[in-house]
């Protein structure tokens, strides 16, 4: 068993109530999550004190995430971060639903950039 690109996004619908909508207003958090557990399969449950591996596919959306935060210019890695992350990982499954939704990277950064304008 190992955290699969699902299981990433899955956490960042859960952390961010309205990431996809503020990116793709189209579209919920909700169907997104649906979309996600089509795919996966239902496992036995096993202890949280139990070290479970990343997949390279969600160790690619955490090296990519890092990425983002060099080239927004952003002091943390947050949430959006880790999202761009996922959108850009293309061998995911995560990548791939969140792709056919709509979402794009260059736009995301556009508008994560536009919005950071606004704050200053």
């Amino acid at each position: 068993m190992t955290i699969e690109t699902e299981h990433v996004l899955i956490a960042i619908l859960r952390e961010d109530a309205n990431i996809i909508e503020r990116f793709l207003p189209s579209k919920t958090n909700d169907e997104i999550h649906a979309e996600v557990e089509k795919g996966i399969v239902i496992k036995p449950k096993i202890p949280i004190t139990l070290d479970i591996p990343v997949s390279p596919e969600s160790n690619r959306i955490l090296r990519l995430a890092l990425e983002e935060v060099e080239l927004l210019r952003h002091r943390l890695v947050d949430i959006d971060d880790l999202l761009l992350g996922t959108v850009r990982e293309e061998n995911g499954k995560a990548g791939q639903i969140l792709r056919s939704a709509g979402l794009n990277v260059v736009a995301m950064r556009q508008q994560l950039s536009l919005g950071e304008a606004e704050t200053e």
